[in-house]
């Protein structure tokens, strides 16, 4: 006979728990931000055949769970305080679960675990994570404050996850493909992680217009922060930072520009930054690089990625991930 829900939630989750989380033993959560910051919000989800393979390890699911909501504070300039986890299982987990799950959860949320809820019912497992963070005063960077003539960063590579979906997915072509890092990309997309993300959030702070993540597709979340701002863009390929194993796929042909710059999955952050600070930011060294990779230029001029030659890739209609239909978007 398994442990209650209580007894599980005591056990394997209370000694994640923040001080605001009171132990987990309340039906609320108490939090104040620093004196000074203002709280940042906000919420995922992921689903079973959705975001994650059925049979994925429980740590797994729970790291990747609090990542995407990391990636979205830190593109917002903020600190994390700490996150509300609701569980959705189909049936009543066995304890190895549960722990592997808190292990997970152990390993990404750092004792800042405030509250949640654990349910029963349904087809699939399904968490959803509201992350709270702060950020001093009106500091707060939003989607829409880029500019002409701003230059544009990212925090990390993009495609690995793609590129590990496809390790996963296609066994035949994983077999084909014959490189020996291919577990390390399966690994990054099963359970991605935001490296110092405390050093981004204070870059972005400080010197950032505009910034979010980067989960649906480098291109379409890029023409989502210029929607916002009233701009178009441009984006040199090669600029853009590749795993060295994703590089290698794409120079030998199995693999492409197009899936790891639609592909999705990729959580680090794009940002704009005014021109008058972009050139010391491309310059400066340290564990925490920003990779500049385009421009932003007029509305009229649309977004475009441009390759070696400097002509606008086709995309053959694929531009991201949408939800709603679980298909790239056009």
């Amino acid at each position: 006979m398994p442990d209650s829900e209580t007894d599980l939630i005591q056990k394997y989750l209370a000694p994640l728990a923040a001080p605001a989380g009171l132990g987990l033993a309340d039906d609320a959560a108490c939090l104040m931000p620093s004196p000074g910051m203002e709280l940042v919000l906000t919420a995922d989800a992921i689903v079973e055949g959705t975001h994650f393979l059925s049979g994925d390890p429980p740590a797994d699911i729970a790291a990747k769970a609090i990542a995407v909501n990391l990636s979205d504070l830190t593109a917002k300039g903020a600190a994390p305080l700490g996150y509300l986890v609701a569980l959705v299982l189909p049936q009543v987990p066995k304890e190895e679960w549960f722990a592997g799950f808190a292990k997970g959860l152990s390993a990404r949320a750092h004792g800042k675990i405030l509250g949640g809820d654990v349910a029963v019912g349904g087809n699939a497992v399904s968490i959803s994570v509201t992350a709270i963070g702060e950020v001093p005063h009106g500091r707060m960077v939003r989607r829409s404050g880029a500019r002409v003539g701003d230059r544009l960063f990212v925090t990390g590579p993009i495609g690995t996850k793609a590129a590990g979906l496809r390790v996963l997915a296609d066994p035949a072509w994983t077999a084909a493909a014959g490189e020996s890092d291919l577990d390390e990309l399966a690994a990054e997309y099963r359970a991605p992680a935001i490296p110092f993300n405390d050093i981004y959030a204070r870059i972005i702070r400080d010197n950032a217009s505009a910034a979010m993540d980067v989960s649906d597709g480098l291109l379409i979340d890029l023409e989502r922060l210029c929607a916002a701002s009233g701009t178009g863009a441009r984006i040199e390929a090669d600029a853009v930072p590749l795993h060295k194993t994703v590089r290698s796929l794409i120079e030998r042909g199995y693999f492409s520009r197009e899936e790891a710059f639609t592909g999705g999955d990729d959580y680090v952050c794009l940002f704009a930054v005014p021109p008058q600070k972009a050139d010391a930011l491309a310059a400066a060294g340290g564990i925490a690089r920003c990779h500049p990779i385009g421009e932003i230029l007029p509305q009229a001029g649309g977004v475009v990625i441009a390759d070696a030659a400097g002509s606008p890739m086709a995309f053959a209609g694929r531009h991201g991930y949408d939800h709603f239909s679980g298909e790239s978007e056009e």
